[in-house]
C-alpha cells in the first residue's frame, strides 16, 4: 500500500440525507459532493458525526449519505436496481457478504489502486478474516468499518430467581440451557430464552455450526459441509434452547421482551449492546458473555460491513477513498463506537492502551467480545445466485427446529438436499 499506517489511521467525510439518488457534483470552489448509499436508518446521528469530522479535515469534499432501504438485503437490491437504471451513487455502506456479488456484477470497483493491494490490508491493521471477505479474484473490493459477533445477553435478576448462583456466567451450551430452563419454570408470564434464529445469512446457525468446528461448504466450494455431525449437533442445540421459550416471537418482539425484563437469556449480536443495556439500566442487572467455543477448531463467525466503491470517475474515486480511509482509520472506529454496539476492526487501535480506555468506558459490555476479534471469521455467503433462496429455506428451518415443528435429523437432511438442489 501507499499509504503508512499513520496516514491510514487518519482521513475523512459524510452528512446524512433521504433517498436514492444519482450522485451530484456540487462545487462551490473545489468542493465536491458524493454520495453514499446505506440501509441503516437507524445509524443517521453515527454518519451525520462521521461525515462533519470527515468533511472538517477535508474541507473540498462533503458526503451525503442516502438511505435506500432499512438493512443490507433490500440496499443490495435497490442497488441492483440502480445499477440497471444507471442510477448509482458513488459507494455504498454494505455487508461484507456482498462482496462477491456486488464485484461479479461489475457494480463495485476494486480498490487496489489506492491501497496498493491485497498484501498491504493488514499491515495497516485491519482484521485478516475481514479483509478476506472483501477478496474476490484475488482483488479486494471494500475496506471493512466494523464488525458484531453473537453474543449471550442475561438478565441476572430473572436468573437469581432460580435459587442458584450465578457468580459466572455460563462456559458450555449444556450450561446456558438449563440456566434457560431454569427461568422458564419461573411462570408462564416468563420465558427462559430466546435466540435470534431468522438473522440474515442463517447467522446464528453458523456460529454455532462454528463453535463446534464445522463449516458451511468444503474448502473447494463444490458441495454442501453443514450436513456433516457438527450440523446435526448445532440444529440440536437450538432445538433444545427453543424449549426454554415458552411462546415464540420475531426477533423484534423477543428484543423488546428482553428489554422489558421478561427473558432471562437472550442470544444475539452485539451491535445491539448499547440499546439493551440503556433499557435494562432502569429495570435488571445486565451481564453479556460470548457464546462457547468448545471445539479445538471453533470460532465465531462475525457479519462484517464497510464501504465499497461505485464510480470511475478516477478524481471521485480519489476523494472516496480518502473518506474510506478514514472511516477505518482511529478517529473513524472511535466514532463507529461512540453511536454503535458495532466492534472496530482496526487491530493497531485495539492494541492502543488509550483508544482501549476510551472505547471501553463508552462500551462497557464489550469487554469479553473484543477479545474474540483475533479468532473469528466472517460470516459465508454460498457461491450461486440462488444464495438468498439458500438462505430463506435455512431461516425457515431454524424456525421449525427451534419452535419443536422439526425435529433436527430430519430439518438437517432435507435443508442439505433443497441447497444442494439450488447451488
Amino acid at each position: 500500500m501507499h499509504t503508512t499506517r499513520r496516514t491510514l489511521l487518519l482521513a475523512g467525510t459524510a452528512s446524512v440525507a433521504g433517498a436514492l439518488a444519482t450522485p451530484t457534483v456540487s462545487r462551490a470552489g473545489n468542493i465536491v459532493k458524493l454520495t453514499i448509499s446505506h440501509g441503516a436508518p437507524r445509524f443517521a446521528k453515527m454518519l451525520a458525526d462521521l461525515g462533519r469530522q470527515f468533511t472538517g479535515k477535508n474541507p473540498e469534499t462533503e458526503v451525503e449519505f442516502v438511505a435506500s432501504g432499512d438493512n443490507w438485503d433490500v440496499l443490495l437490491q435497490n442497488t441492483f436496481r440502480g445499477a440497471v437504471s444507471g442510477d448509482l451513487p458513488d459507494g455504498t455502506w454494505q455487508s461484507l457478504t456482498y462482496a462477491r456479488k456486488l464485484a461479479k456484477r461489475g457494480i463495485s470497483q476494486s480498490i487496489d489502486n489506492f491501497s496498493g493491494g491485497v498484501e498491504n490490508l493488514a499491515i495497516i491493521g485491519l482484521s485478516l478474516p475481514l479483509i478476506e471477505s472483501t477478496i474476490v479474484d484475488r482483488r479486494s473490493y471494500s475496506l471493512p468499518f466494523g464488525t458484531t459477533l453473537p453474543v449471550v445477553y442475561y438478565n441476572i435478576a430473572l436468573l437469581n430467581s432460580t435459587g442458584a448462583s450465578h457468580a459466572e456466567l455460563p462456559r458450555s451450551w449444556d450450561e446456558i440451557i438449563e440456566i434457560g430452563r431454569k427461568v422458564a419454570s419461573l411462570g408462564r408470564s416468563i420465558s427462559g430464552g430466546y435466540i435470534e434464529y431468522a438473522s440474515t445469512n442463517a447467522w446464528m446457525f453458523q456460529n454455532i455450526l462454528g463453535t463446534l468446528g464445522g463449516r458451511m461448504m468444503n474448502a473447494e466450494l463444490t458441495d454442501v459441509a453443514f450436513d456433516e455431525p457438527e450440523g446435526l449437533q448445532a440444529l440440536g442445540i437450538m432445538a433444545k434452547f427453543g424449549q426454554t421459550n415458552n411462546f415464540d416471537m420475531t426477533t423484534e418482539q423477543a428484543r423488546h421482551a428482553f428489554n422489558s425484563g421478561v427473558i432471562g437469556v437472550h442470544i444475539g449480536t452485539a451491535s445491539t449492546i448499547k440499546s439493551v443495556a440503556k433499557a435494562a439500566s432502569a429495570q435488571f442487572e445486565l451481564r453479556v458473555g460470548p457464546l462457547p467455543v468448545q471445539a479445538p477448531g471453533g470460532r465465531l463467525v462475525g457479519a462484517g460491513h464497510g464501504f465499497f466503491m461505485f464510480t470511475k470517475d478516477p478524481a471521485r474515486q480519489k476523494r472516496l477513498w480518502d473518506f474510506i480511509k478514514f472511516a477505518a482509520g482511529a478517529d473513524g472506529q472511535a466514532i463507529l463506537a461512540k453511536h454503535s454496539g458495532y466492534l472496530p476492526i482496526n487491530m493497531i487501535a485495539l492494541n492502543d492502551p488509550q483508544f482501549l480506555e476510551q472505547y471501553f468506558a463508552v462500551n462497557p459490555y464489550h469487554r469479553s467480545v473484543v477479545e474474540q476479534l483475533p479468532f473469528s471469521a466472517d460470516q459465508f455467503s454460498f457461491p450461486t445466485d440462488n444464495s438468498a433462496k439458500i438462505m430463506d429455506i435455512m431461516s425457515d428451518t431454524m424456525r421449525k427446529v427451534v419452535t419443536q415443528k422439526s425435529e433436527p435429523k430430519r430439518a438437517l437432511t432435507e435443508l442439505a438436499r433443497q441447497t444442494r438442489e439450488l447451488l
